[in-house]
C-alpha cells in the first residue's frame, strides 16, 4: 500500500508537470464552448459520443505520453530494478488517469446538461471504459520509442474502436456483429446516462468490458515485461 501511495503521488506530479490535468480540463471547456457556439451539437447523441471520446483521449493518449516521458527520463529503467511489482505501477496509472477521466466527464455533463442524469451508468461507463483504454494504451506504448510512432498506433486503435459501433448507434449501418466490439458495450452504458438501456444489455456491457479488461491486463503485463523490463526501457 505504501508503494501504491508513493506511485500515485509521483503520477499526479507527472500529470501536473506535463500539463495533462490542464489539457483534460481544457478539453472539457472547449467542447462546452462548442455546444454553446453550435446549438445543433447540443444533443444527447453528441454528449454520448463525447463521453466515449473523453476517456479515450485520457486513457490512450495520456498513458502513452506518461510512459514515453518516463522512458525518455530513464525512470522506467530505475523502476525495473526496484522491489516495486508491475501491478503496482499499472494500478497507479489506472487509478490516477481514471479519476481524471471521471472528474472531467462529470464536469462536462454538469456544465452542458445539469444534474439530471443516471449517475450509476455514468460511473460504470467511465470507470470500465477508462480502465480498458488505459490498458490498451499500455499494450501499444510498450512497443514504441517515440511519440510519432505511438500517435500512429493510437489513431489506428481509435478508428477500429470508435467507428464501427458509431455506425451501429447512429443507425447508418446496424449489425449485431458490432456487439463483438468492447466499445459497443461502452456506448450502451453511456446511452444509459441519458436514457434507458434494457437490463440484459446492461449486464452484457458490464461483463463484456470486465472480460476485455482482464485480457488486456494480461497482455499489457506481458508487453511491459518483454519490451521494458527485459528490453531495458
Amino acid at each position: 500500500m505504501s508503494q501504491l501511495k508513493t506511485m500515485l503521488k509521483w503520477d499526479v506530479i507527472l500529470q501536473s508537470r506535463y500539463k495533462i490535468i490542464h489539457l483534460a480540463i481544457l478539453s472539457v471547456l472547449i467542447y462546452y464552448i462548442a455546444l454553446i457556439a453550435v446549438p445543433s451539437m447540443n444533443t444527447l447523441e453528441f454528449k454520448t459520443i463525447y463521453l466515449f471520446f473523453d476517456p479515450t483521449l485520457i486513457g490512450i493518449m495520456f498513458i502513452g505520453a506518461l510512459v514515453l516521458f518516463e522512458k525518455t527520463e530513464n525512470t522506467l529503467q530505475a523502476l525495473t530494478v526496484t522491489p516495486m511489482v508491475t501491478r503496482t505501477y499499472f494500478l497507479s496509472k489506472i487509478i490516477s488517469l481514471t479519476v481524471l477521466a471521471v472528474v472531467s466527464a462529470f464536469l462536462f455533463i454538469f456544465l452542458s446538461h445539469g444534474f439530471e442524469f443516471n449517475y450509476l451508468y455514468m460511473i460504470a461507463g467511465i470507470l470500465l471504459t477508462s480502465i480498458f483504454l488505459i490498458l490498451v494504451g499500455f499494450i501499444m506504448v510498450a512497443r514504441c520509442n517515440s511519440i510519432n510512432e505511438y500517435l500512429a498506433l493510437m489513431m489506428v486503435a481509435f478508428l477500429l474502436l470508435f467507428v464501427p459501433p458509431l455506425l451501429d448507434i447512429s443507425g447508418i449501418y446496424e449489425n449485431v456483429v458490432f456487439y463483438l466490439w468492447p466499445s459497443q458495450a461502452s456506448f450502451l452504458l453511456f446511452n444509459g446516462v441519458f436514457g434507458t438501456v434494457p437490463l440484459n444489455e446492461t449486464i452484457y456491457a458490464v461483463l463484456y468490458l470486465i472480460m476485455w479488461i482482464v485480457g488486456c491486463y494480461l497482455l499489457a503485463k506481458k508487453a511491459f515485461y518483454k519490451h521494458i523490463v527485459i528490453g531495458g526501457g
